[in-house]
């Protein structure tokens, strides 16, 4: 008998030192990627974490992909108007903004960051939200982000598991080819997505295990999964690990999740190594009631 009266998902095994201080690491995905990734830079790694904002399918995080790999160049030809502000399909809205010159400038500059860290990470993280898509009726495109702009603009499908494999085999040929010693590391978001209910989010999430499963066995030396989904799904188990929306992981969910993470990747010596540096970035921050005290000489 399980006398803890609970599953617990141990640390991945054999790839402790694939994340460390001195490469760095590139991340695309969902906002739990915000989540890590925030975990990571606070610790001082030199991460590089969704260069082009938040995705959240997998064929929008395989283009932002393949922009970052051949340093595509966008222009304001890529962008669009839209209620004062100007937009790019393939990118979240913390680049849109009023100057389209300033907006490209910013995407491109973010997209040179990605790709010179990508020419140098020990990993690549990438982190499905969703098997769902939105696609322009006009251009048959898939976009990142529909910016407000009217749901009569668009198709929305839902992507099924070899189309997901289908696509990221491809991609993950191309890195190979690219970047032989560069390891893939999926995750699914365990935050859940109930526009379509329960059942609904099942089967998207469903989907994208289906595919990063079929993946990872063809690809096994150069990808792996990490169960970030299992973990808060099966480990945690619990609505008092997630947030008031009762869709999110709170952040005791994401510190253990992220523990898990650290197992799974570091090495004893990089974790000591990030919590130092954790610890001297919440003293910098510090900010004393009576600076000018004999106790805060600084």
């Amino acid at each position: 008998m399980n006398t803890e009266f609970r599953t617990i998902v141990q640390p991945l095994k054999g790839y402790q030192g694939l994340v460390s201080h001195e490469q760095p690491v590139v991340m695309l995905g969902s906002c739990f990627t915000d989540n890590v990734g925030g975990c990571l830079l606070g610790g001082g790694f030199p991460a590089c974490v969704n260069p082009c904002g938040t995705l959240y399918n997998p064929a929008s995080i395989a283009s932002a992909l393949l922009d970052i790999l051949y340093e595509r160049p966008y222009t304001r030809d890529d962008l669009f108007q839209h209620e004062g502000l100007w937009h790019s399909w393939s990118h979240h809205s913390r680049f849109s903004g009023p100057d389209p010159d300033a907006v490209v400038e910013h995407i491109n500059k973010s997209q040179a960051k990605a790709s010179e860290a990508l020419s140098k990470a020990s990993a690549l993280f990438i982190t499905f939200g969703t098997s769902w898509i939105f696609r322009l009726t006009e251009e048959g495109r898939v976009v990142a982000n529909c910016h407000k702009k009217p749901a009569a603009l668009f198709q929305r499908e839902m992507l099924n598991t070899q189309k997901v494999y289908g696509l990221w085999k491809k991609m993950l040929r191309e890195l190979q080819a690219r970047y032989p010693a560069l390891k893939t590391v999926f995750t699914v978001s365990p935050i859940r997505h109930l526009a379509d209910g329960a059942h609904g989010n099942q089967a998207s999430k469903s989907t994208l295990l289906l595919a990063i499963d079929q993946l990872t066995q063809e690809f096994k030396d150069t990808s792996l999964y990490f169960p970030a989904y299992e973990i808060m799904m099966d480990d945690l188990r619990d609505y008092r690990f997630y947030a008031a929306d009762m869709l999110h992981p709170s952040p005791v969910a994401i510190a253990y999740i992220y523990d898990k993470f650290c197992e799974s990747f570091m090495t004893q010596a990089t974790v000591m190594k990030a919590l130092q540096a954790e610890r001297e970035a919440r003293r910098v921050a510090h900010r004393p009631l009576h600076p000018t005290s004999p106790a805060n000489p600084e």
